[in-house]
């Protein structure tokens, strides 16, 4: 089994990890995805649908397991044929492309798209901007294979294999991302791609 090091031990030997959190900045581009593609009407239904209130602060500190419901939600209206075992998966490739219209995602994405692999390797920092309680590493295993492991995220497994799988559609690589759970609320993701990509 693969250690993250003295930051994973440390949690696991804590009685309770901390409730991980990301900044309100980034659920309102899940709203705006909603109010382009349906107007007023759509964010009534997505205030509806969610169960709340749409109002965020950019340093709001939101549950993620908020902005998972959020995101669901969105994806249920912009795409209501989407089966429901197939929603963490595909809410994960909304959220990609909903990260990639923020102020953050406009910064970095453009400017490392034909880098794809330095961005991954460096997903630990991204993420420090992002979330607090979630601890990223990463691992290279091959020059074509990065292991990113996820502790304590409150995501579905299968959401950041869809975040990461639309990341790499966005990069113009071909590859696959395939997961495993490490330990209780470790998710790794292998993500592995065409050397000519």
């Amino acid at each position: 089994m693969y250690i993250l090091g003295e930051e994973y031990t440390t949690y696991m030997n804590m009685s309770t990890l901390p409730s991980p959190v990301i900044k309100g900045i980034f659920l309102k581009s899940h709203i705006q995805a909603v109010e382009k593609a349906l107007g007023p009407e759509g964010l009534k239904k997505l205030e509806s649908a969610y169960g709340g209130s749409l109002k965020f602060n950019n340093s709001d500190e939101v549950p993620i397991r908020d902005e998972v419901r959020l995101i669901e939600c969105a994806l249920r209206l912009l795409a209501a044929d989407i089966p429901e075992d197939k929603v963490p998966y595909e809410a994960g490739r909304l959220h990609f492309n909903n990260f990639s219209t923020t102020p953050l995602g406009k910064l970095i994405l453009p400017f490392f798209r034909n880098n794809f692999k330095k961005v991954v390797l460096n997903t630990r920092h991204v993420a420090g901007h992002v979330f607090r309680g979630v601890t990223f590493s990463t691992r290279e295993l091959s020059p074509t294979h990065i292991e990113v492991t996820m502790t304590n995220a409150d995501y579905p497994i299968e959401h950041f294999t869809g975040f990461f799988q639309a990341w790499m559609e966005y990069s113009g690589i071909q590859g696959t991302v395939t997961t495993h759970v490490t330990a209780p609320g470790v998710f790794a993701y292998d993500i592995v791609w065409d050397m000519t990509s």
